[in-house]
C-alpha cells in the first residue's frame, strides 16, 4: 500500500479530519495509512484517530456497508440491532454506523443509552434480528475504540462468518458516498426490563448479607448492576461516586481492566471505611467483573480462574441436581475445575479461547448448560443471552458472598477449603511483547521431548498438543499445550489482536509455575 498516496486522498477528501491530517508528522503518517485494521471475529478495534489503520467515522461506516451486503446476501428482510459503550466516539460511531445499515435497506435498531455487551446479545435475540454491533474497545485504554459483529443467536461472529463479511468491506473503500437513512429505530425499554428480570431471575430470589462497594469504572454497567443489586437487595451497597459517570477519558482508572490491582484503589478507601465484604468492578462495556475479597483484615484480588472455580462450585451447591448438566470454558481455564464438575456429575466441555466458542456451546446444549467461563475474568450462566455478563457475575458474587458470610465464611475460606478437597491449582497467565511465530516456531521444534528434558528436577517428557492440527473437533489454532507428569500444564498462543504471545500456567504451586516459566524461556531465549 502506498499510504502517501492514500494520505493524501484522504486529505483531499476527509474535510472532516483535515486538520488532524495536516498535523501528522512522517512517522505518524505511516502508521496511520501503511495497513488497514484487522478484521476478524473480534471486529475491529484500534487507537481512534484519522486513517485506514485507525478506528474513526469513515472506517467505521466502510465496515457497517459491507455488514449490510452480507446481511442483504443471507435474508430477506434483514434486521440488526446496535449498541455502544460509554468511550468517546462510540455513540457517534453508532449512529454513524445505523444510518448505513438503514440506508442499505435493514430494519435497524439503536439504544438510546449505553448499554452492556450482554444486552445487546440479549436485544438481538428478544428483537429476533439478524446481526448485531457493539461500539466498544472493551478494557482497552481511552485512546481505543472498536466494532463488535454478533450473530443472530446473540453470539459474537465466529471465523466463517468474519471471513465472509470481510470480503463484503474490501468491496467498499473508505471515500465513495454511502447511501444513508434516518428510518431508525429506538429499543424498545421492554428489552432493558426483561433483561434485568433474566439476570435476576438467573441469580435468584431473596436479600444478600453481603456489604459490597461497586464500580463500573466510567462504563455501561452502573445503571444495571447498581439496579440488581439494590432489588436483591444487598445489606450494604456504596459506589465509587468518581467512577459512576460515563466518561472515556476513565480520569481515575486509566486501564479500566478489572483483573487489574490498580482499578480498584478508590473502592478499596471506602471499603476499608465502612468494611466492606467485598469490592466489585465491571469493565466499560460490563461484559466482565472482578472482585477482591477481605480476607483477614485486607483486601485480595481474586483472579478469573479463582472466581470461576466459586461460582461452579456454589451453583453445584445451590442449583439442586445438576448431574447431567454442562460446564463449558475454555482449554487455558484451570484444570480444577474438571474435578468440581465431576464431583456432581457434571460434564465438561472444553473450547478453544474465545466467548464467541462458549457461546456456540450454549446454543447446542440448551437446557442442559449449567455455566460458562474464560480466565479472563467472562462469566455466564442461565440462557438468556449468548455472551459473558458482568451484571450476572456482579451480582453472583454479591450473592454467593452473602451465602457463604452467613455461614461464616469469606471467599478466601472457600477457596482453601476447595483446595483442601479437590487439590491445590495456582493458574498464572503471562504474556512477552513479542511477534508470535518465532516463539511458536521454537517451542514446535523443541517438542515434548525438548520440554520435558529440560524439567528440574527429572521428570517423564511432557505431552505437548499442537491445536494447529485440530484437536477434538475443535478449528485449528496457533495453539500449543505442554502436560506434565505431574499434571502441571504450559499452554502458550499469539495473541489475535497484537504482537504478543500468552502463557497460561497451571500448576499446584508457583514454585512449579516458576519451573515451568524456566523451560519456556530456555526453550524460546525469552525472558519473562
Amino acid at each position: 500500500m502506498d499510504y502517501n498516496k492514500v494520505y493524501s486522498d484522504w486529505l483531499c477528501n476527509c474535510t472532516e479530519y483535515k486538520a488532524q491530517l495536516l498535523t501528522m508528522k512522517d512517522e505518524e503518517i505511516k502508521s496511520a495509512f501503511c495497513t488497514e485494521l484487522t478484521f476478524g471475529t473480534a471486529g475491529l478495534r484500534g487507537i481512534m484517530g484519522a486513517g485506514t489503520n485507525r478506528m474513526n467515522e469513515r472506517v467505521v461506516r466502510r465496515a457497517s456497508a459491507g455488514l449490510a451486503d452480507w446481511l442483504r446476501g443471507r435474508c430477506d428482510s434483514p434486521s440488526a440491532v446496535i449498541a455502544y459503550d460509554t468511550r468517546n466516539n462510540s455513540r457517534d460511531f453508532a449512529e454513524a454506523s445505523a444510518r448505513i445499515l438503514a440506508g442499505a435497506g435493514i430494519k435497524t435498531y439503536i439504544f438510546d443509552r449505553p448499554a452492556p455487551v450482554p444486552l445487546l446479545s440479549f436485544a438481538v435475540r428478544n428483537l429476533g434480528c439478524d446481526a448485531g454491533i457493539v461500539i466498544t474497545a472493551s478494557h482497552n485504554r481511552k485512546e481505543y475504540n472498536g466494532y463488535k459483529v454478533y450473530n443472530s443467536i446473540g453470539g459474537q461472529i465466529t471465523d466463517k462468518d468474519a471471513d465472509d463479511i470481510l470480503a463484503e468491506i474490501r468491496r467498499h473503500d473508505y471515500l465513495s458516498p454511502l447511501p444513508v437513512s434516518d428510518d431508525i429505530e429506538t429499543v424498545p425499554e421492554r428489552i432493558r426490563e426483561l433483561y434485568i428480570k433474566s439476570v435476576r431471575d438467573t441469580v435468584g430470589a431473596g436479600a444478600s448479607s453481603a456489604s459490597v462497594v461497586y464500580t463500573p469504572l466510567n462504563g455501561s454497567g452502573r445503571d444495571y448492576v447498581t439496579e440488581v443489586l439494590k432489588s436483591m437487595p444487598v445489606a450494604d451497597l456504596n459506589c465509587v461516586e468518581q467512577q459512576m459517570p460515563a466518561d472515556g477519558n476513565f480520569p481515575t482508572c486509566p486501564y479500566p481492566n478489572p483483573e487489574k490491582q490498580e482499578v480498584y484503589m478508590l473502592a478499596e478507601e471506602i471499603a476499608a471505611g465502612c468494611g466492606a465484604d467485598v469490592c466489585i468492578a465491571t469493565d466499560p462495556d460490563s461484559d466482565r467483573a472482578g472482585v477482591k475479597v477481605l480476607h483477614n483484615g485486607e483486601y485480595v484480588l481474586l483472579t478469573g480462574n479463582e472466581i470461576g472455580t466459586l461460582i461452579l462450585n456454589y451453583l453445584c451447591e445451590t442449583a439442586g441436581d445438576v448431574s447431567g448438566r454442562t460446564l463449558v470454558t475454555t482449554i487455558v481455564s484451570s484444570p480444577l475445575v474438571d474435578r468440581i464438575a465431576e464431583a456432581y456429575g457434571v460434564s465438561v466441555v472444553r473450547t478453544l479461547v474465545g466467548f464467541k466458542y462458549i457461546g456456540e456451546q450454549m446454543e447446542l446444549l440448551g437446557d442442559r448448560f449449567l455455566f460458562g467461563f474464560e480466565e479472563s475474568n467472562g462469566f455466564l450462566a442461565g440462557n438468556y443471552t449468548r455472551d459473558k455478563d458482568g451484571v450476572f457475575a456482579a451480582a453472583t458474587i454479591a450473592r454467593m458472598t452473602g451465602y457463604y458470610k452467613d455461614q461464616g465464611r469469606d471467599l478466601i475460606d472457600v477457596l482453601e477449603e476447595i483446595y483442601d478437597k479437590y487439590g491445590r491449582c495456582v493458574c498464572r497467565q503471562v504474556s512477552v511483547e513479542k511477534d508470535g511465530g518465532p516463539i511458536m516456531q521454537a517451542l514446535r521444534n523443541a517438542g515434548a521431548a525438548g520440554f520435558g528434558a529440560y524439567e528440574k528436577p527429572a521428570r517423564a517428557d511432557a505431552v505437548m498438543t499442537d491445536y494447529s492440527q485440530s484437536v477434538n473437533g475443535l478449528p485449528a489454532a496457533d495453539i500449543l499445550s505442554f502436560e506434565c507428569e505431574d499434571g502441571s500444564r504450559l499452554i502458550v498462543r499469539p495473541s489475535g489482536t497484537e504482537p504478543k504471545v500468552k502463557l497460561y500456567v497451571a500448576a499446584s504451586d508457583n514454585d512449579r509455575i516458576d519451573e515451568l516459566l524456566g523451560i519456556f524461556t530456555s526453550i524460546t531465549g525469552e525472558a519473562l
